[in-house]
């Protein structure tokens, strides 16, 4: 890769990193706060510097990370205490998530809308339809197989049967979001500055680090390495469909297989 090339990977990830860890970090309401308008003051500052110098390409990805903070920053006051959710029922964690996945994914559309660029840009197209249902489908159910029938966590068929539905909506909400804001706002962006593998890589890296500080695994390092092999398959199937309906679905059966067993874990009702 060339010099300014390596730059702008090498400030891409940092940036993105340092965004996407406070999406889990556990830490006061104030400090992330703070640290979030940092992010946004140095975000949008350079995608307007970029822009105003004709840096196209830089001022694309600068404006990713703008808009990623601001609907983050937005998010925050609506906590499940806000919206009045009893996150210890399967009722109240999918509304909680479905709530932040609209907000979330709302803001980053009408913010590409408002800038006059494709939705395209962000993988929301059918892309390969076909294709993309398919290579979905396959993997969701295959992880879904693997989330109800796993041995080692047996989950009473009288619990899915009063709950399957806020598991769906769980997982969909949360796999649509997750894949709009890890991979749909920079994939197309990173794939102008780099080889569509580096990108690929670069995004999966980011999504799967801050998960090593989660508290719902017993063993995080090789939660952590899941989520990088998911978030490079995610990757692939966005490139080859171009479009996010495989990867959401791709990540949707994966969380199938979180989401069950935290729930039997944890002793959550129906």
């Amino acid at each position: 890769m060339k010099r300014n090339t390596i730059i702008i990977f090498a400030i891409t990830f940092l940036v993105l990193l340092a965004t996407t860890m406070t999406l889990f970090t556990p830490m006061p309401g104030n400090i992330k706060m703070v640290l979030r308008l940092i992010l946004i003051l140095i975000s949008i500052t350079a995608w307007l510097g970029f822009k105003r110098q004709k840096y196209h390409r830089a001022s694309l990805l600068s404006f990713s990370l703008f808009v990623l903070n601001l609907a983050f920053l937005i998010v925050s006051p609506f906590t499940s205490e806000f919206l009045n959710l009893d996150i210890t029922r399967p009722k109240g964690i999918a509304l909680s998530k479905l709530s932040d996945s609209l907000i979330i994914s709302t803001v980053i559309i009408v913010s590409v809308i408002i800038a006059k660029q494709s939705p395209k840009s962000i993988y929301l197209t059918r892309g390969r339809l076909v294709a993309g249902l398919a290579i979905g489908l396959f993997f969701f159910l295959l992880f879904g197989f693997l989330a109800f029938k796993n041995p080692g966590q047996p989950v009473d068929p009288s619990f899915l049967r009063n709950n399957w539905v806020w598991i769906l909506i769980f997982v969909m909400a949360n796999g649509f979001m997750e894949e709009l804001v890890f991979r749909g706002l920079f994939l197309e962006k990173l794939n102008l500055i780099l080889n569509h593998h580096y990108s690929i890589l670069l995004t999966s890296i980011c999504f799967a680090l801050p998960h090593i500080i989660v508290q719902y695994q017993a063993n995080v390092l090789l939660f952590t390495g899941i989520c990088f092999v998911l978030g490079m398959l995610c990757g692939y199937a966005m490139h080859y469909t171009r479009s996010i309906i495989a990867p959401t679905l791709i990540h949707a059966g994966a969380d199938l297989m979180i989401m069950v067993p935290i729930f039997a874990t944890y002793g959550v009702t129906g």
